[in-house]
């Protein structure tokens, strides 16, 4: 997975540092890990296997130097603002909410632009956190600051003041520097002997020095000779104003045990639940500072217990804590829909009723209306009959230039797929809809979220720019111009737009169809039933389809299992008979009878599959035969995913949320030896070999593909097999 973090600057500071960090904790977990920047790559910077991409010019005008990756981190709100409406993944990360610094206090409207637009975000403070939640409605994932503990020893406790560290810039309003050592000059009138050190990415300024000259003054000081400077001081002053996002130097200053004075900001007092690791002291206030210098200077009681909680509070933010939860985030957005939404963008999306759905079921609604959407708001009809809706029972009060329609509640959507209909429609068409395996032949195979999204963007590279245009377009999904649209008669059907108006389908935008999971046709299971069969079992029958084409083409009498009672109902019309029950619970009225019992991608699902077979076969007569399809749990996407640290439910498929049980070719193998069967078939579900050298490809970033065996390609296996009793064995056997 390819990652790139957006910098405009690497000036030394405590942002910029986070960026690197980053870069380089995601790059030791085996993400491909770069950092762009306008700046040079600074010479304080460990990056271990990360990159570095110094750019000319502004990012949005390089729109080559952001393609191919997975996720694309933008570090400032105008990178946001720039680069939302290009096609690619788009992650706002946001150290500090830059509308509560007095230095971008004029461009308030444009900062919170940039936050009301529906992306991902990213932040490692609980204070941006929740002003994102609280005022833009938006969900930031909390990262927590780290740092290397091991990096920072403890100090000896001062019982008395000697040296003050201030760190930070002067010039940086939100650092409140100023009244920092404005509070030094005061407390320096009571304590004669004290010292000054300061720390700055910028020199020693006139006006700081004509208030005071500091007895030492350090510029881009290395991170790593930090702690020695902590370690030579008494007291640490860090006197940000409201708009400071967390405060490294806090941290690392009580991760010495080096005793803090902080202001009383949102960020500091979010470090702990007590407010016993600091002595706190209201913002832009001199004054106070000089008096809780003199105060610490006379209590060396208060200098212990704050050098010693600050210790421990500080191993709250460990790196190794950090490390994890930035992983697991990443690996969240990289699964979770990143879409590209224009503002003047609006979605309606129509659901069928489900009085009382299945747990696939409902993971369909859900993941659906998501992937759909995303952060968006939007309008959800329910109707038995989307195809049936006419343009007048859309809400005329929608104001968006542009319409999505989503007819069919059981499409997922990839990551990108509304970035290459809006440009079909830029390109002049009225309508414009993405295409799916059902009737079109994608790049790439996918068989869970991740490989989904990745087979999306081979799509999108393939056909990019292409349209096909046709009315002949399936009633799914569509995107469509709002003038279009109502410029239509108020009761012509939604379904038959595609030729009412100038439409095209886009091969480049990728949407995955799961249709109805009771109605699922298997006809695949046919070539593996043998031809004189008189009397069939199936289990999980579901809507009877397997069932009816059996009956058609063997001319034989064919039961069916179904828990599903809406389903079974269906079933019996297609089938001689359907017993509505929990088939691992059943008593069912066959004794040696039936001469196959079919189990489509079932064993599966049930808690004992052992059971199930054991009892299979005193339903089977003696030449009697088991014809199942199991999943293979060896599959590679299953592999790649776990690498990635993903194990996503899907409602039907490889990870089928109602999935109990897991095999590989051996052990269902061994599963059907150890119930009384001998195999006569193990057949792999078909895949394009052509593919072979390309899907190595893609997981030797994740893992050595010298020694993978073939199973790694079948995402199930066929199996035949006959009761082993009855087959002739040798006299050892």
């Amino acid at each position: 997975m390819k990652i790139a973090y957006l910098l405009d600057d690497t000036s030394l500071c405590g942002g910029v540092k986070v960026v690197f960090e980053h870069a380089r904790m995601l790059s030791r977990n085996g993400f491909r890990t770069t950092i762009i920047s306008k700046g040079d790559r600074p010479q304080w910077a460990e990056m271990g296997d990360a990159d570095f991409r110094k750019i000319e010019g502004e990012f949005a005008d390089r729109p080559e130097s952001l393609s191919g990756f997975d996720l694309v981190i933008a570090t400032f709100y105008r990178q946001v603002l720039e680069l939302y409406e290009s096609p690619i993944p788009l992650v706002h990360f946001s150290q500090g909410y830059e509308a509560d610094c007095p230095f971008w206090k004029e461009m308030r409207e444009e900062i919170e632009r940039a936050y009301r637009l529906p992306v991902p975000r990213l932040t490692v403070s609980r204070v941006v956190a929740a002003v994102m939640e609280n005022k833009f409605s938006q969900t930031a994932v909390y990262i927590p600051q780290g740092i290397d503990l091991s990096l920072f020893p403890r100090k000896d406790i001062p019982d008395r003041i000697r040296k003050i560290l201030i760190v930070g810039a002067w010039e940086n309003e939100v650092k409140g520097i100023r009244f920092a050592v404005q509070g030094f000059v005061k407390a320096k009138q009571a304590i004669k002997d004290l010292a000054l050190v300061r720390i700055s990415t910028m020199p020693l300024s006139d006006e700081e020095r004509a208030i005071c000259n500091p007895d030492e003054f350090y510029t881009s000081v290395d991170p790593l000779d930090m702690p020695g400077i902590y370690g030579q001081c008494s007291v640490c002053i860090v006197p940000s104003l409201e708009g400071e996002g967390f405060g490294l130097p806090a941290i690392e200053a009580m991760a010495c045990g080096l005793p803090v004075i902080l202001t009383r900001i949102p960020s500091f007092l979010s470090f702990g639940v007590k407010k016993d690791y600091a002595y706190f002291v209201p913002p832009a206030s001199a004054e106070d500072i000089g008096k809780a210098i003199e105060h610490l200077n006379q209590r060396p009681d208060l200098l212990r217990m704050f050098a010693l909680r600050g210790r421990e509070v500080a191993e709250g933010f460990s790196i190794i804590n950090t490390e994890k939860e930035l992983v697991s985030a990443i690996n969240s957005l990289s699964a979770a829909p990143v879409i590209k939404i224009k503002p003047d963008t609006g979605f309606i999306y129509i659901g069928r009723p489900l009085p009382n759905p299945s747990i696939e079921e409902r993971l369909l609604r859900e993941l659906s209306k998501s992937t759909f959407k995303g952060n968006s708001d939007g309008v959800t009809l329910i109707s038995e009959n989307a195809s049936g809706i006419t343009i007048g029972e859309i809400p005329k009060a929608t104001t968006e230039q542009y319409i999505c329609l989503s007819l069919d509640d059981s499409m997922y959507f990839s990551k990108n797929w509304l970035s290459p209909l809006i440009e079909a429609l830029e390109k002049g068409f009225e309508l414009a809809s993405p295409v799916c395996i059902d009737f079109f032949d994608v790049a790439m195979p996918y068989y869970s979220p991740l490989s989904f999204n990745a087979s999306a963007e081979l799509q999108a590279e393939k056909y990019e720019g292409n349209y096909i245009s046709t009315g002949e377009i399936p009633p799914f999904v569509f995107l469509v111009r709002r003038d279009s649209l109502f410029s239509l008669p108020p009761e012509t059907l939604i379904s038959g737009l595609p030729g009412r108006l100038k439409s095209c389908l886009v091969p480049a935008s990728l949407v995955h169809r799961f249709g109805d999971y009771y109605a699922m046709r298997r006809d695949d299971i046919l070539p593996f039933l043998p031809h004189g069969v008189k009397k069939i079992l199936d289990v999980g029958c579901a809507k009877g389809l397997l069932g009816e084409v059996i009956k058609k083409e063997r001319g034989c009498e064919v039961y069916g299992v179904e828990m599903n009672r809406a389903a079974a109902d269906e079933a019996k019309g297609r089938l001689d008979d359907v017993f509505c029950l929990d088939v691992e619970k059943a008593d069912l009225p066959f004794d040696e009878d039936l001469d196959a019992v079919i189990f489509a991608d079932i064993l599966e699902h049930l808690v004992d599959p052992w059971l199930v077979l054991e009892k299979a076969g005193t339903w089977l007569k003696p030449e009697g035969i088991v014809i199942a399809s199991v999943p293979n749990v060896s599959h590679y996407a299953i592999l790649s995913d776990l690498l990635q640290g993903r194990w996503d439910y899907i409602p039907a498929g490889l990870l089928c949320i109602s999935h109990l049980r897991f095999f590989t070719r051996k052990s269902i193998e061994e599963m059907f030896l150890k119930c009384g069967y001998h195999v006569l078939t193990l057949a792999p579900h078909e895949w394009p070999t052509n593919l072979e050298d390309e899907i190595k490809s893609r997981l030797s970033a994740h893992l050595n593909v010298c020694n993978l065996g073939k199973d790694i390609f079948t995402s199930g296996y066929y199996v035949v097999a006959q009761k082993a009793s009855k087959l002739h064995r040798p006299d050892n056997a």
